[in-house]
């Protein structure tokens, strides 16, 4: 049987109006030609998917079919610059940024059931004309299901990892060079081992030593930049007054890198004892944490630099020389503990690999003996606290505690022992814009010196776990939102997709006390909301029309969107309203207005967090493709509830018979629509009475679905009870009904006439399923006819088979779609009815017939059911 979905003009507007540039260019292209075929064909889970990828914030590719086929969002477009803007449905090899050679079969793994994948640290390079910066991302790769269960697409969603990868490269550097000058034995050594090193990663670099004469150029590598020779670079400038300077690129050579020409310290004396002149990396923004880079680079050439006169002098102090050595081994060891620390973040995946890398490698890089994190989610109450002694189960936030204070007030706290002095700190993790994340509280055997050197260190660890736990808290709102958008595409009725909507949006937001509000009779609102919330809240919101001032009716009322930051936000738009959802402890709440066709309100979504949460432009850009979502959901179950119950009452009128069985027989009919509105409309049975108290039992099934489907099925059943009442050979009741309506439709049919009396049943069959006997006393058995074609290509008279029907015995006609099942052999599907067959066969026909329905569950089409039994 052929299946149809229901049309839904909105969906291709949707895309344009709300996908940005991307959208646009996808309902534009014709996609007729192409493996996804025309847009409006396109299925239900393709259809969510793509809303999904639309709507991220984050460059966003959904991969789909066997191509596959990529549809990029606008963040993904401008990701690949104006050189390689990706058009929807380019070849992946074109589109993928990184080496597609690599991604083709994990794509291909993750479609097979393998499970999500992860590329990690792509790079999006740009070419030396261009004036963007090189950048890297990683790519989580999640599995989209389609309408039977299995997976037909993926959905990229890129995090950008830049900061991890120039860190670490950064830190690499310093490594090298630290390694590089640690047994260097004098400074020209020490000059030529730095420019050497140095050479691997800037394209040009000079280190010129202070002398009585002025600075002298010790080593040089790379082709001499703009703007001129060592004569132009301000040496003696910076020698005199200890600042650095940033010397442009000529105007012209505007592609030309800056170059940063740098004090080098002397950490023994004031002035500097040479200048470091070096190409800045052009694709890099020179911004302070660049410059503070090469300032380090500076620095530890001036370190080295002091132990190498030391040594060459030998004039030093040994002890101040092994102090040196000792303070060079220690910023080593710090550097290449905080590469080790940026490497396993970038690689770990998920909160808990994240929070397992903190606890065991920042202790190494901070030299601390105790370490625990906590980390809150957006807008929640409680801390999950993990590390040395770990406090059972989650930390309520308002706490007097040091973990709890420190996220709370966005501060750091100092950790005193039992003598006053600090020996431990208590370090916020904070998001871009500021606001706490979670926080480290750090322990040391004894007190800690307040030096810059260790705030550095802090810091650094700070923002590198800062930004490891975002990535992680965005990977996973993007998994939530495609587990959302999922469960919704098999919603069924509005019931389910109101269940859904309750349980899996706010889980995909971290929020709780979700309700959904709806219009009902007249101006009244009905409100549907989970078993959690209080009973003493719902009593409040009994009782809703429309006039209620309260957020989610006003949502619902309106189509405003309400954000309410805490309470006093709350007081201050609704003066002198009480506020039950402050008093049950909720902190900032949002409305979210649902609409339908027409862009007219149909719901609103309501919800809460007990902590204040600012919404970034990230969440608001996941609160609109949670409505999108539950928009699209409630109006797709809305239209097939719709056709499901008109196409159901006139099913129900076509097959109504008030027709008394004869004597001697005992019928039971059953007739079961399918289970959306999208599969109905086809099969029918019938009873006619004959002379002599015969029966007549047809039984058929019309290829197509919806009303069409019925009306063909109500001008069959119509055309062969009356040839049948006419008297009209049983095997030209066929060909006589081809000649009557032609060719212009298709279908099955099985005739049966039952005579009690001969105790015969004849049977003619038109491609339809043959009919089963259940003998008394006997296991059941399929009765089999001769080959017929279906109705509409009947063209000769029909061959007849009769059979013995006899006292005690029970005959079943069905249509197909009560033994067919998906994945499953035709011949199982017959088998399990003669099992449920046997298992009731001297029960009354009616259970009979209500045991085979409930055995026989599962088919998404209408099914028609005729059981009969010869009493005797």
């Amino acid at each position: 049987m052929s299946i149809t979905a229901p049309d839904d003009v909105r969906w291709p507007d949707t895309v344009t109006a709300t996908g940005g540039e991307a959208g646009a260019v996808i309902t534009a292209r014709d996609w007729s030609g192409t493996p996804l075929g025309p847009i409006d064909g396109w299925p239900q889970s393709l259809r969510t998917a793509l809303a999904l990828c639309l709507h991220s914030p984050t460059p966003t590719v959904l991969w789909w079919g066997d191509g596959p086929v990529p549809l990029p969002n606008d963040a993904y477009r401008r990701l690949l610059g104006p050189g390689r803007a990706a058009a929807p449905g380019r070849p992946g090899g074109e589109v993928w940024p990184g080496d597609w050679a690599v991604l083709a079969p994990l794509l291909a793994g993750v479609r097979a059931g393998r499970g999500a994948a992860v590329s990690p640290d792509v790079p999006v390079r740009r070419a030396a004309r261009d004036a963007g910066e090189d950048r890297w991302f990683t790519f989580t790769h999640v599995p989209v299901t389609d309408e039977s269960g299995r997976p037909a697409g993926v959905l990229s969603v890129g995090a950008e990892t830049t900061a991890w990868v120039v860190g670490a490269r950064r830190l690499r550097l310093l490594t090298a060079l630290g390694a590089a000058l640690a047994d260097a034995g004098d400074p020209e050594e020490v000059a030529r081992r730095a420019v050497k090193t140095l050479a691997a990663a800037v394209p040009f670099v000079q280190l010129h030593l202070s002398t009585p004469d002025g600075p002298r150029l010790v080593a040089a590598d790379g082709v001499e930049v703009p703007p001129g020779t060592a004569d132009g670079w301000p040496l003696a400038e910076v020698l005199a007054d200890g600042a650095a300077r940033l010397v442009p690129p000529a105007g012209d050579r505007p592609a030309a890198p800056v170059v940063a020409v740098l004090p080098v310290p002397d950490p023994g004396a004031a002035a500097p004892v040479g200048v470091l002149v070096a190409a800045l990396d052009p694709h890099r923004p020179v911004d302070a944490d660049h410059r503070a880079f090469v300032e380090l680079v500076a620095g530890r050439i001036g370190a080295a630099l002091a132990v190498a006169r030391a040594e060459h002098r030998r004039s030093v102090d040994r002890a101040e020389l092994r102090m040196f050595r000792a303070l060079s081994e220690r910023a080593l060891r710090r550097a290449e503990a905080l590469a080790r620390l940026a490497g396993a973040l970038s690689s770990a995946r998920g909160r808990e690999a994240i929070v397992a890398v903190l606890t065991t490698v920042v202790p190494t890089v901070v030299d601390a003996t105790a370490l625990r994190v906590a980390i809150t989610s957006p807008g929640r109450a409680t801390l999950d606290v993990a590390g040395d002694d770990a406090p059972p189960g989650p930390l309520p936030l308002h706490t007097d505690v040091p973990l709890a204070r420190a996220v709370r007030d966005n501060v750091v706290l100092p950790l005193p022992d039992t003598d006053g002095r600090t020996t431990g700190l208590c370090l916020p993790l904070r998001y871009g814009d500021g606001g706490t994340l979670g926080a480290l509280e750090m322990r040391w055997a004894g007190p800690v010196a307040d030096d810059e050197a260790l705030r550095n260190l802090l810091d650094a660890v700070a923002g590198l776990a800062s930004q490891a736990l975002q990535r992680a808290e965005l990977t996973g709102s993007a998994q939530a939102m495609a587990g959302f958008a999922a469960r919704l595409s098999v919603t069924r009725s509005t019931a389910e997709a109101i269940e859904v909507i309750l349980d899996a949006a706010t889980t995909a937001l971290g929020a709780e006390l979700p309700g959904l509000a709806m219009r009902a009779e007249g101006r009244r609102v009905r409100l549907w909301y989970h078993d959690d919330v209080p009973g003493t809240l719902v009593a409040t919101f009994r009782d809703l029309t429309l006039d209620d001032p309260r957020p989610i009716v006003h949502a619902l009322r309106d189509g405003e969107r309400l954000v309410l930051r805490d309470r006093a936000d709350f007081a201050a738009r609704y003066p002198g309203r009480p506020d039950p959802v402050g008093a049950h402890g909720l902190v900032t709440t949002v409305a979210l207005p649902l609409f339908g066709a027409g862009h007219r309100p149909i719901a609103a979504l309501g919800f809460g967090w007990r902590r204040e949460r600012p919404l970034r432009d990230t969440d608001l850009a996941l609160l609109d493709t949670v409505a999108d979502l539950c928009e699209q959901t409630l109006e797709r179950v809305r239209l097939a509830a719709a056709e499901h119950n008109l196409v159901t009452r006139l099913a129900g009128r076509l097959r109504s018979s008030s027709l008394t069985a004869p004597p001697g027989v005992e019928v039971a009919t059953r007739y079961r629509p399918a289970m959306s509105g999208l599969h109905l409309g086809g099969d029918w049975y019938d009873l006619v009475r004959q002379d002599g108290d015969r029966l007549a039992v047809v039984v058929g099934d019309v290829v197509g679905h919806q009303v069409e489907a019925a009306a063909d099925m109500a001008q069959l059943r119509t055309m062969l009870n009356t040839l049948i009442r006419l008297g009209v050979p049983l095997e030209e009741v066929f060909l006589r009904l081809t000649e009557l309506l032609g060719v212009g439709f298709l279908g099955t049919c099985l005739v049966v006439v039952v005579d009690p009396v001969a105790r015969t049943a004849r049977v003619a069959r038109a491609g339809h399923p043959h009919p089963v006997v259940l003998p008394a006393g006997q296991p059941p058995r399929t009765v089999q006819t001769a080959n017929a074609l279906p109705l509409g290509m009947v063209d000769r008279p029909m061959a007849v088979t009769t059979i013995a029907f006899s006292p005690g015995d029970v005959l079943v006609a069905y249509t197909d779609e009560l033994v067919e099942r998906r994945g499953r052999p035709y011949d199982e599907g017959v088998a399990a009815l003669h099992r449920s067959l046997v298992g009731v066969r001297d029960e009354p026909v009616e259970a009979i017939a209500d045991a085979l329905l409930h055995d026989l569950a599962g088919s998404e089409d209408d099914q028609a059911l005729v059981v009969l039994r010869h009493l005797g």
